[in-house]
């Protein structure tokens, strides 16, 4: 097997495990997490083997029932699509991590549909990251959409319910405009596929169009990201759903918007049309002033998932300003903090997770001294912390390096500013919370004798904070890993 027919491979793996996963866990709950985690190692695995075939020979694609594009279905893989070896790794930690979360926080007849709800979550993130065509981009996003809907509500408190509600409301509004958009680039030149969308909307004469459809699926990608002021939506889903869920929403699930975006702007930028630096413009003020709100906002939270529910929004705006900078160092650096962001804020949230299981309190005046007796959780989570800050040698700290860099090299020195201010105020919050977790004694009974989180989930915990380390002393592979894609995609 080769990796062209791996490429189908890596969606079908988690459908068919979501299928099946009810039942196999029909008879007992827990086989049911078994295999969910067992169906992402697979997963993972396939993703890995993709990007490592894509770093050997560069990007390919797989063309469905035989028939060539523009005709047929296009799947694609590139150094964009890398974010599938991630989706996996981070699902395999999830997983195992929410074996025994689960058991505590959900009826045992739900849990079976928990882990197929995970599971075509990922499949719907791993599909649309390598969809060739816009449609099925659309439909794979509305399995992640669908199926996120879902873990949200799935406790089946009211307040859950009501999160979840106030999610499918924005996001059905972003599908719409996605959906449209789409129609209206179909109507303008004929075909879906990426590619030949791309040559096609060169030297048209729809002007206007051509910009409608360009603003419709920013705006609709810009809603799944949460990019401030469009961002309603996400801190009461990511508070308020189980913290496995709060992980893979923040971590993955938004990220999906921000790869969109970058779809678009590959077909965009090869058709070079007059309205793409007015867009890059608002992309990156949009993206600074959502860096400077997430942090202020987060500030003044006492709940701790709501903390890092408002961090997202901040470092979501790093994402979206690098990407509207427009210049070569800040799309890199951009691209891989998609993946560093994601993987520390895993990390964070289910630290966060390990916490509430084991005092069920969640409120920094509540969790104060616990630190104490729970030192492995509370030092990955003040990994995290650092790695969120971007504190050499974190995760965090290189890709925003390139993102100031690439605001020196667009001469918009005012942006590399908001990255030294986003980041000094990120580093307030975590302070507090660093000093509520090993400056100050217990206050609760429940934190005073609480004892460390089960192996299955510390042991998760600490492969991730290693990770947040990892990735900044090796910081430059996965740099130079997307560079030729960004270099394709600015025509250089």
């Amino acid at each position: 097997m080769d990796g062209t027919t791996l490429l189908p491979a890596v969606v079908v793996v988690p459908l068919l495990g979501a299928v099946l996963t009810p039942i196999v866990g029909r008879t007992r709950a827990r086989m049911a997490g078994l295999w969910a985690l067992a169906v992402a190692c697979l997963t993972a695995a396939v993703g890995t083997a993709l990007v490592a075939l894509v770093a050997l020979r560069g990007p390919f694609s797989y063309e469905m029932g035989a028939w060539a594009p523009p005709w047929g279905i296009e799947l694609r893989m590139d150094e964009f699509g890398a974010s599938i070896a991630v989706i996996g790794f981070l699902e395999v930690l999830t997983m195992l991590f929410a074996i025994k979360y689960v058991e505590k926080l959900l009826l045992p007849v739900r849990i079976p549909y928990f882990y197929t709800l995970m599971l075509l979550n990922a499949a719907g993130m791993i599909g649309f990251a390598v969809s060739g065509d816009l449609f099925n981009m659309f439909v794979f996003l509305e399995i992640l959409s669908l199926s996120g809907y879902a873990l949200v509500a799935i406790a089946g408190e009211r307040i859950a319910e009501m999160a979840a509600f106030k999610y499918l409301a924005l996001g059905a509004v972003s599908s719409l405009f996605v959906l449209l958009s789409v129609g209206l680039l179909y109507a303008v030149t004929g075909t879906l596929n990426i590619a030949d969308v791309a040559k096609r909307l060169t030297g048209t004469g729809y002007a206007l169009p051509v910009a409608v459809a360009l603003a419709g699926l920013v705006l609709g990608f810009s809603v799944k990201a949460a990019l401030f002021p469009l961002h309603a939506w996400l801190p009461d889903a990511h508070t308020i759903a189980p913290s496995p869920v709060s992980a893979v929403l923040s971590g993955l699930v938004v990220k999906v918007g921000v790869l969109g975006t970058l779809r678009v702007l590959q077909i965009y930028y090869a058709a070079r049309p007059q309205q793409l630096p007015v867009l890059n413009g608002m992309l990156a003020w949009l993206g600074a002033i959502s860096i400077v709100m997430g942090a202020f906002f987060a500030i003044f939270q006492e709940d701790i998932k709501m903390m890092l529910a408002y961090s997202t929004i901040s470092n979501i705006g790093y994402i979206f300003m690098g990407i509207g900078l427009g210049s070569t160092y800040g799309l890199i650096g951009a691209t891989v903090h998609i993946f560093n962001h994601a993987l520390i804020k895993v990390t964070l949230f289910l630290a966060a997770g390990a916490i509430i299981y084991r005092t069920g309190c969640r409120n920094l005046t509540d969790l104060r001294g616990v630190g104490r007796v729970m030192p492995w959780t509370s030092a990955v989570m003040t990994v995290g912390a650092l790695s969120i800050v971007g504190i050499p040698p974190t995760a965090g700290f290189l890709c925003k390096w390139y993102i100031a860099l690439g605001a020196v090299q667009a001469d918009k020195l005012m942006f590399a500013v908001a990255v030294l201010f986003g980041a000094l105020f990120i580093l307030i919050y975590y302070i507090r919370m660093v000093n509520a977790f090993y400056f100050r004694e217990p206050t609760r009974p429940e934190v005073a004798t609480a004892t460390e989180a089960p192996l299955s989930m510390v042991g998760p915990l600490v492969v991730l904070a290693a990770g947040c380390l990892l990735m900044g002393v090796l910081g430059r592979i996965p740099l130079s890993f997307v560079e030729p894609a960004v270099l394709r995609m600015l025509g250089q």
